[in-house]
């Protein structure tokens, strides 16, 4: 039955027997190692940025080139809105196998982990409220309101770029809390070759299955030809299901295997001109054990299959000073999800849902003496077939454009003012118009101390599931019923910031504070108890308002040539206004730590990332299943306890093209079946070659 209703394992084997291209990467010598990603620094702008530890401080380092926060390239000295970047370098100092792991020590970003992914939490709002995207552009596929972010592979990345924040001025429906852009990287030689392999296990709760195992294996080639860029790569990624509740049969996190492929080709004749296209495939196969309140067990299979394709032209007429970009995009995402009971038939389900989406998008900068003013126009379609929904298939679109001016207003040796203001039209085919205006500016007083604020309206509008979807579990006695009436959600956020850096050299000093109001929330009622012989139906409305408000304090410490220390804290209050109570699963206070070392002679490098993250509030209702876990009915509050997250990695640089390392990852085993359901405490070793 799995295989008729899901790909065969054909497919499968067809697939990795192609999977593993040889990968390309610019060799790193000893002497250039990367820090923690944990660790902020601000270079002399009031930049945020990720340096290299460990060595002296590259003068050229806030000259990198980013995108996120103003849609155009700039230098991270002259960005207005702070763009936090984790490098290449810094990725494969680390033997994390995902983007989610990447992320989940990273100051201020907090993990989602669910039964159908893991999602991005900045500033105390929810995945829903942030905008993953790849090389600018989105990706079809969500869960519900999740992008599952351990889909995303670090193969191909030069770099990972944060802006926290109001960002719908520029990308539109879903930035309210900020943006996650995953930047793929060009070749820079005639051939690039670099393979990594590793291999470990992990604590399993299961007294059936004490330990499990996971691999992982990523393999890529480039080469730069004249005015041609090829790279292709590929990727196996294999982990066994984890039990932190050994007194029943269900399982707390999902065995993962996933294949995954893409493809590049670029023409540059010169360098004004670029044209490219990217193929990007992958397929992940999710497996679990369930069991509901009556005692009924299943087998779950969630299977997805992802393609994008994009094109693309950059020009640059150096006559007039303009640039204009123009570029497409296909997303292609298919979720299979079976639930198969053990010994019966009765309560078996099959759902296939696919998402097609078309993006467009035309980009003109202008540079105008002390201005740069870009405006671009962006045209958006969604469709989306399923048996869950009312009618099985619902489309929709949008139209968006919008205009920013970055103007240098004033500059002096020791004073620059800058401001950046924009807007963002979105006319949507379900909800009408909605303008997101931002206004951003930045005070250098003096080479060495920066204020930054900016202020930004948002919107959310309702996903398809909110609005369309119809869905009955009788096992345990519910139904969902979307609400075509929903309306978007609007949010108003104000950020300020200030940025020192010390006397002593490598030593940087960083706060920051904001504050996000919510106003037509999106929540679930319920209209009683769910039974199986009178199901309970959920359904959605636009009955809340809610804010999140908080400060950060980040401080780097280079302690010696070798060596730095980088300390960062975030206290967080979020409100439900209309329930008069925090809102669920957010820690008021979490602290991060980040070591990083090396000393030379020896060819050794480490690595300690560490997390403390505090008590939670839950709210545990009086009914069964998912009114349960959502809370509603008669309720109670639950502190979920604190937690450390603790993470150590020591590499070997046996030569500058061969390194060995060593990753021990949640070593004090943080984590529960009910309120933290993450992977437990585990270790990996793997090499790296690189040519």
């Amino acid at each position: 039955m799995m295989d008729r209703a899901i790909c065969s394992a054909n497919t499968i084997n067809m697939i990795s027997a192609v999977a593993f291209l040889v990968l390309s990467q610019a060799p790193e010598l000893l002497d250039g190692g990367p820090s923690a990603e944990a660790l902020i620094p601000i270079d002399d702008a009031g930049v945020v940025a990720v340096v290299d530890a460990g060595v002296e401080e590259d003068p050229d380092r806030r000259m990198q080139t980013v995108v996120t926060g103003s849609r155009t390239e700039r230098k991270l000295k002259d960005v207005v809105v702070p763009t936090e970047v984790i490098t290449r370098t810094q990725i494969e100092q680390l033997g994390v196998r995902d983007l989610g792991q990447l992320l989940q020590q990273h100051p201020g970003v907090e993990m989602v982990y669910t039964n159908r992914g893991v999602g991005i939490r900045l500033q105390g709002l929810d995945p829903e409220y942030v905008l993953v995207l790849v090389d600018g552009q989105r990706i079809a596929g969500r869960a519900g309101t999740i992008t599952d972010v351990t889909r995303f592979s670090l193969r191909d990345l030069e770099r990972v770029e944060i802006v926290k924040g109001p960002a719908a001025a520029l990308y539109g429906a879903d930035a309210v809390g900020g943006v996650i852009n995953l930047i793929t990287r060009r070749p820079q030689r005639n051939l690039e070759l670099s393979l990594r392999a590793m291999g470990g296990a992990f604590q399993n709760g299961s007294n059936d299955v004490p330990v499990g195992t996971e691999a992982d294996v990523r393999a890529h080639a480039a080469s730069k030809l004249g005015a041609f860029e090829l790279r292709g790569g590929a990727g196996f990624r294999h982990r066994s299901p984890f039990d932190r509740n050994p007194d029943n049969v269900a399982d707390n996190g999902p065995g993962i295997r996933r294949l995954d492929y893409d493809v590049d080709v670029s023409w540059n004749p010169s360098e004004t001109l670029r044209a490219w296209s990217r193929t990007a495939y992958a397929w992940t196969d999710l497996r679990a054990v369930d069991q509901n309140d009556t005692g009924a067990v299943f087998n779950r299979v969630q299977r997805t299959e992802q393609l994008d394709e994009w094109l693309g032209v950059r020009n640059t007429f150096t006559s007039t000073n303009t640039t204009l970009t123009v570029r497409g995009h296909f997303g292609f995402f298919k979720d299979q999800f079976q639930l198969d009971q053990r010994n019966s038939r009765k309560l078996d389900d099959y759902t296939q849902t696919i998402t097609r989406l078309f993006e467009g998008y035309a980009q003109v900068d202008q540079k105008l003496g002390n201005h740069l003013v870009s405006g671009g126009l962006e045209v958006l379609s969604e469709n989306l077939s399923s048996s869950r929904l009312v009618s099985n298939y619902v489309q929709r679109g949008r139209i968006g454009f919008f205009v920013q001016d970055s103007w240098q207003i004033a500059a002096t040796d020791t004073v620059k003012l800058a401001l950046e203001p924009g807007v963002r039209g979105d006319i949507d085919s379900q909800f009408g118009a909605a303008p997101s205006p931002r206004l951003a500016f930045k005070i250098d007083a003096g080479p060495s101390l920066t204020f930054r604020a900016a202020w930004g309206l948002g919107f959310r509008p309702p996903s398809f599931n909110e609005l369309f979807l119809r869905f009955c579990n009788t096992g345990i006695g519910y139904c969902v019923d979307g609400n075509p009436g929903l309306i978007p959600e609007r949010s108003g956020t104000v950020n300020v910031a200030v940025d020192y850096r010390l006397p002593l050299e490598g030593w940087t000093v960083s706060a920051s504070a904001w504050h996000t109001s919510l106003s037509n929330l999106i929540n679930i009622t319920a209209n009683g108890t769910p039974n199986p012989d009178n199901p309970t139906i959920f359904s959605y409305e636009n009955v809340a308002g809610a804010y999140t408000q908080g400060a950060e304090i980040n401080a780097r410490m280079k302690l010696s040539k070798g060596a730095s220390l980088d300390l960062a804290y975030m206290g967080l209050d979020a409100r439900d206004l209309t329930r008069n109570r925090p809102l669920e699963g957010r820690s008021n206070h979490r602290v991060n730590v980040g070591l990083n070392a090396k000393y030379r002679p020896t060819g050794l490098e480490g690595v300690v990332r560490a997390t403390w993250n505090g008590p939670r509030p839950f709210y545990v209702g009086s009914g069964l299943g998912f009114a349960n876990v959502l809370g509603f009915g008669e309720t109670r509050t639950v502190m979920a306890p604190g937690y450390f997250d603790l993470e150590v990695q020591i590499t070997w640089v046996f030569k500058p093209w061969l390194k060995f390392f060593v990753n021990g990852y949640n070593l004090l085993n943080a984590g529960d079946a009910d309120f933290n359901p993450r992977p437990p405490r585990g270790a990996v070793a793997g090499a790296m070659l690189e040519y």
